[in-house]
């Protein structure tokens, strides 16, 4: 079977069957370079499969390009080289790929980002070599990585050198095809691939998103996660693109909040074999995520009815989703954004001049909301910092 979508601008449609779907939520963000605004996420029912009904390949090209977007394996490992999350994810891979690693292989990460599971590969498997390869900034990371750590079998290059040392007995594409408006990397990396040779695919899980709740609202429906697979979907796209399915598993790895991130992977051979899996219903797993996620919203908000008005630091897309679709800021009258940069933000139809952090802080007493996911235990210092009392609170 042939993949349907083509071209690398999203609609309606699905993009790996072309069948019509459904509307499950409509989501508002700020401008970001050229990344859409007002993105629905769709259904399609045949393949059990949701999507950013919205997007151009080339505008998230740019935009990955220039973004170091792979900051949660320092987070989580205290900046350590070695990723705590990818020790715990080499050892669900070695196990799934079975004796795979017993002769020397060729292997090749293509979204490799800091090389955080090459790290670990090259590490455990000497006799083997391993190439990387990112678009962004991260990859300068993780050469670093290899040099610091002194090993020799890894190598992180630009796509035409690191091409030229296929085929590859194994490739990776870890944590980028939620990422793709348009699947036909897929035929490239089947082309890279030896014949009988082996893809990993790793994903975001789906299916688990309602018991791995973060703390922002919504958090897991954005405009970067383009696609959210359970087994049944991801296994019909890589079939299109001449991959036979061989197994998957569901595990968690630690992430930077301190709970638990849900991830599926999933590995296939180069082949035409198709398998029929069956998966339970995503449609039904996000309209129970959506649903308790604003009765979570209403909990949240009511800590907030005491005081005149609250001081939201950040104004990116957390704090568009959590001021829309019953959010903990959707009902509060008076907020005053704190952002370094000063800036107009216009949502529902109000406009909101920008404060500095510090001027803000020390002009009114209300409590600030932190909306930003990186680093907040920094957040919180500064505030501290400018006033030991203040309440800070996440959404």
């Amino acid at each position: 079977m042939e993949p349907v979508v083509k071209n690398a601008i999203r609609g309606d449609d699905c993009p790996i069957c072309g069948s019509g779907t459904d509307c499950v939520l409509q989501l508002q963000f700020n401008s970001k370079m050229t990344l859409p605004t007002t993105p629905e996420i769709r259904y399609c029912a045949s393949d059990d499969f949701l999507f950013v009904a919205a997007g151009c390949q080339a505008n998230y090209d740019e935009y990955y390009k220039s973004l170091a977007n792979d900051t949660v394996h320092a987070e989580v490992s205290g900046g350590s080289p070695r990723s705590l999350i990818s020790k715990k994810q080499q050892g669900y891979l070695v196990k799934a790929l079975d004796r795979l690693f017993e002769e020397p292989r060729t292997v090749f990460d293509f979204g490799c980002g800091e090389a955080s599971l090459l790290v670990e590969l090259a590490s455990e498997f000497p006799s083997s070599t391993f190439f990387g390869f990112d678009p962004g900034p991260a990859a300068q990371i993780g050469s670093k990585k290899a040099r610091t750590l002194g090993l020799q079998n890894l190598h992180i290059a630009d796509m035409g050198a690191t091409v030229a040392n296929g085929p590859f007995d194994f490739v990776i594409a870890s944590h980028v095809v939620e990422h793709l408006i348009d699947f036909d990397l897929l035929h490239l990396l089947n082309t890279l691939l030896a014949e009988d040779g082996f893809l990993y695919i790793e994903v975001p899980n789906a299916l688990e998103y309602e018991e791995h709740k973060r703390q922002e609202f919504l958090y897991y429906f954005d405009r970067l996660h383009v696609n959210h697979f359970a087994p049944q979907s991801l296994a019909r796209l890589a079939a299109m693109y001449g991959f036979a399915y061989v197994t998957h598993f569901d595990y968690t790895f630690p992430y930077r909040d301190g709970g638990e991130y849900p991830a599926l992977g999933m590995l296939f051979r180069k082949g035409q074999e198709e398998v029929d899996l069956r998966s339970p219903s995503l449609f039904e797993v996000a309209k129970r995520y959506i649903s308790h996620e604003q009765e979570r919203a209403k909990q949240i908000s009511t800590q907030f009815d005491e005081y005149e008005g609250v001081l939201v630091w950040g104004a990116g897309d957390n704090f568009f989703r959590s001021m829309g679709n019953g959010g903990p800021l959707s009902g509060l009258r008076n907020i005053v954004l704190l952002d370094r940069r000063a800036q107009k933000i216009a949502i529902n139809g109000h406009v909101y001049s920008t404060l500095n952090p510090a001027e803000g802080i020390q002009s009114l007493s209300w409590p600030v909301i932190v909306t930003v996911s990186e680093a907040r235990k920094s957040l919180v210092e500064q505030v501290k910092q400018i006033d030991s009392q203040r309440n800070v609170f996440f959404v």
